[in-house]
């Protein structure tokens, strides 16, 4: 890993002056010290295995360790991750994609309503209905607001950080996309120390610093971000995809 701590660091914006750290929350920081989790998701994010995702899966809802709050988190992040591999795979599924999310939103009754874990869980599930079918644009701009909402309220929290950092970057200009925010926002969470944060989140930040590159044309830092990324999970369908296209434009 220091290896690839040393790759980013030379990539990284030498041109932005970061502010000093300043200490984030990290809320869900609870599942990055689950251990079956964490195989959980080595097997969905690194191995695209559904499969024995399903297997992982069941295991950490039929033996539960946690409270229960978190454990309503727990299973409304393992639904939403299984759920969108389902959409990622070469033969998708959408109907089981559709089945996860269900169980996802019953989950939700068990968290405090507007509380930072029920906006996000709402926020996720809405996400991966988009990303379904992206022609229910009531879905994606409910994800939006609730990410919005959720940064309002809990700023320093890591994942409304990095959650609003991606609607900042997926969204057309027209509809609050920023790039330049959404870089700042990254850097922000790089700047607290890698340390501080989980693997899966540590990965969508290399993605998300990458794709801004490519829109800049640099697409040697593109790769190397890309590269990063790939390195901590190597199943990623959309990254493969950037990876090629900045290796055919060096």
């Amino acid at each position: 890993m220091r290896r690839l701590y040393i790759t980013v660091s030379i990539v990284l914006f030498l041109s932005h002056t970061l502010a000093a750290a300043v200490p984030l929350d990290d809320d869900y920081g609870f599942l990055g010290e689950h251990a079956r989790f964490v195989q959980f998701m080595d097997i969905v994010r690194g191995d695209g295995d559904a499969m024995q995702g399903e297997v992982v899966r069941q295991q950490l809802l039929l033996n539960p360790v946690l409270q229960e709050e978190e454990q309503a988190v727990l299973a409304i992040r393992s639904s939403t991750m299984l759920a969108r591999l389902y959409t990622e795979m070469e033969k998708r599924d959408i109907e089981r994609a559709k089945e996860l999310l269900k169980e996802a939103e019953s989950s939700l009754k068990h968290l405090p309503n507007g509380s930072f874990f029920h906006l996000m869980g709402e926020a996720e599930i809405d996400s991966i209905y988009y990303l379904i079918n992206p022609s229910r644009l009531a879905k994606g701009i409910s994800s939006n607001s609730k990410i919005k909402k959720a940064y309002a309220q809990y700023p320093n929290q890591i994942y409304a950080i990095l959650m609003k950092a991606n609607s900042l970057l997926y969204a057309p200009s027209f509809a609050g996309g920023d790039k330049d925010e959404a870089l700042s926002l990254f850097l922000t969470l790089l700047e607290a120390g890698p340390s501080q944060l989980n693997k899966w989140d540590l990965s969508s930040i290399y993605v998300g610093i990458g794709r801004i590159c490519m829109d800049r044309e640099e697409w040697d830092k593109a790769l190397g971000y890309f590269s990063a990324a790939k390195a901590i999970y190597a199943f990623d369908p959309t990254l493969d995809d950037y990876i090629r296209e900045t290796e055919e434009s060096l």
